[in-house]
């Protein structure tokens, strides 16, 4: 191959990839302390027989670090990139209870989750307020970072995190 083919081909690639990663509009991507994740976790009552979901996992520590914790944990991510870098820190860390799915957090049903973390800018949570009211069953647990369902009462507030009980 001609190297004035390779070099575009590279970029392009490079280009693609980058795009991938940064995918998604209702939450750049802001990895959370892992002190910080362990604390709130703990809080929420993350353990064995409990299902968590994270809704925009990102490079899945949050659903990696509930997997430890021995919970069912399924983190729903935009970016194909980061759903395969999230698999295959799983993979390494042997952890078969931890699942990352490719998809839009918005089109799926919650029905099952036990605890739910969220990460997004206001935008995200607003639409997933109602959404989440409907769907969730009574005693379900969800975590906010920074962005705070509008008009929802959180049973505890650690810092940016702020926890609710439907």
């Amino acid at each position: 191959m001609d190297l004035t083919l390779i070099i575009p081909l590279g970029i392009l690639l490079g280009c693609i990839v980058a795009l991938s990663w940064f995918a998604g509009s209702d939450a750049p991507y802001i990895p959370t302390k892992m002190d910080s994740i362990k604390k709130i976790l703990k809080m929420a009552g993350v353990k064995k027989g409990k299902k968590f979901y994270e809704l925009g996992s990102g490079d899945g520590r949050v659903v990696l670090e509930a997997a430890k914790m021995e919970a069912d944990s399924i983190g729903i991510e935009q970016s194909w990139i980061r759903v395969l870098y999230s698999r295959w820190r799983a993979k390494k860390l042997n952890l078969k209870n931890a699942i990352f799915i490719h998809g839009n957090i918005f089109k799926r049903s919650y029905s099952d989750a036990d605890i739910i973390y969220i990460y997004l800018l206001h935008k995200g949570v607003a639409k997933l307020e109602d959404k989440l009211k409907r769907e969730l069953k009574k005693g379900s647990i969800i975590i906010t970072q920074k962005y705070h369902f509008p008009s929802w009462k959180p049973y505890k507030k650690d810092g940016d995190f702020w926890i609710y009980r439907v």
